[in-house]
């Protein structure tokens, strides 16, 4: 018999630490879920909410105390807010790493639970994929956004560039590609001097109009003001000229 898949989930700190095991002749399955309301978005502090939803016998977590006076209860911090008291979110008490989201409201959903996807880790995230719970194909930008069209506007979600020494997510790349937002670009560097170590980020925006053509313009304006200031410095108009170039 086959083995039952697992997928692997951690806090920042390790401390917490969470096993998702998926019987191989099981009839449910795992979801993937994109959130942008509101309350999910003040609680994980980020514009979309991302959750993998899997039935509560499937999910196995246990605590890791670095210090003897370390408790259970410290490390896996329960919380419900009290607008939602038929919701119990569970983070990580020391590095602060939002770990589930448990709701009986309604009642079905008291049998499953809402893992953070970036708490996957890396390596499982890449599953993912081949599990079939990502869309693909190239209208996965357009699918995301529609499952939120109601509360997230008109605008869809951002990428920027993954520098090359970092291990991206392929499918989060693929599914946010071509938005406003991502045309952002972000490049790191450091330089030495000496005993100086200088670190640079620049952030760069661009509204996704053509370069080219921004750059002809650019040129275009250049060569404007040069044939602006020949001209006007065999004028009688050349003191004006210097004052304003």
């Amino acid at each position: 018999m086959a083995a039952d898949q697992l997928l692997r989930g951690s806090c920042f700190c390790g401390r917490n630490q969470y096993v998702v095991r998926i019987p191989k002749d099981s009839t449910e399955t795992a979801q993937v879920l994109f959130d942008s309301a509101p309350i999910q978005r003040i609680a994980s502090a980020s514009p979309l909410s991302a959750f993998i939803r899997v039935p509560l016998s499937w999910y196995h977590s246990r605590t890791f105390p670095f210090y003897p006076d370390e408790m259970q209860s410290g490390i896996r911090r329960v919380y419900s807010h009290p607008a939602e008291q038929h919701v119990i979110r569970h983070f990580c008490g020391f590095c602060g790493t939002p770990l589930s989201y448990w709701s009986e409201n309604p009642s079905v959903e008291a049998d499953y639970i809402r893992l953070t996807v970036g708490s996957l880790l890396t390596d499982d995230l890449h599953e993912l994929e081949d599990m079939g719970l990502i869309p693909t194909g190239p209208d996965v930008a357009q699918h995301s956004r529609d499952q939120h069209a109601g509360e997230a506007r008109s605008q869809p979600s951002a990428v920027t560039v993954i520098p090359q020494n970092s291990d991206g997510i392929p499918w989060f790349e693929t599914m946010l590609a071509g938005s406003v937002l991502g045309n952002i670009q972000t490049r790191r560097g450091q330089a030495r001097n000496g005993r100086i170590r200088v670190e640079w980020e620049v952030t760069e925006w661009t509204d996704g109009t053509n370069e080219n053509a921004n750059m002809s313009e650019a040129s275009d304006a250049a060569d404007n003001k040069r044939k602006r200031r020949d001209a006007d410095d065999g004028t009688t108009g050349t003191s004006m000229a210097r004052r304003i170039v």
